[in-house]
């Protein structure tokens, strides 16, 4: 794989600084460790790690994952909803979850964990990520070839880690935002309603 200096300013294949789905090895197979439904990732990069699967639980035909890296659904309407996530903390530093989650391991060396995530995040990649969407309706899917060949360009190092702690901190506000409008909403309804009552 080519190093961070040769590829940096490049347009390259998201394939060459990132693998994919990678396999469990046996000794996962034998361990307790986190479990992550596709209802336990939220649009905002949150993970319920609540769920485990205990050492003799059947861990074949689930998605595998440790820590750091990226879940992206593939599915709709999880992937147009902008479900996915970096995976961390988890119980024994590894999971498995819904098949229906591509996961992205970063070379480290080349490119960062939080800077494919906030790629993933973005409105460019996933509206190019529903254009390439195959299957029937309501089961349409992102094919692993579209992650694989989907071009970027490379910053430093340094660049992906700075710009990405301001990613965080506008997510966060976003966040922050998006629960004082929900508690507005909740509470012009039911002074409505107490209106009405009144009435």
């Amino acid at each position: 794989m080519p190093n961070q200096s040769e590829l940096q300013n490049n347009l390259i294949k998201l394939e060459d600084c990132c693998s994919f789905n990678p396999r469990a090895n046996k000794d996962s197979l034998s361990k307790e460790c986190s479990f992550i439904p596709m209802s336990a990732v939220s649009e905002n990069g949150l993970v319920d790690l609540s769920n485990s699967l205990s050492a003799q639980d059947p861990k074949k035909g689930f998605s595998y994952f440790e820590n750091g890296d990226v879940l992206f659904a593939k599915i709709t309407p999880c992937m147009e909803n902008g479900k996915g996530a970096i995976v961390d903390n988890l119980l024994n530093g590894f999971g498995f979850g819904s098949t229906e989650f591509h996961v992205i391991r970063a070379n480290s060396n080349v490119i960062l964990p939080e800077w494919v995530y906030f790629l993933t995040k973005s409105d460019n990649f996933r509206k190019k990520a529903e254009s390439a969407m195959t299957g029937s309706a309501g089961q349409k899917r992102v094919p692993l070839t579209f992650l694989k060949n989907y071009r970027i360009s490379l910053p430093s190092l340094q660049e992906q880690k700075n710009n990405s702690k301001i990613l965080f901190k506008i997510q966060k506000i976003q966040m922050h935002l998006e629960n004082l409008l929900n508690i507005l909403d909740l509470s012009i309804k039911s002074r409505f309603v107490a209106m009405i009552k009144n009435v």
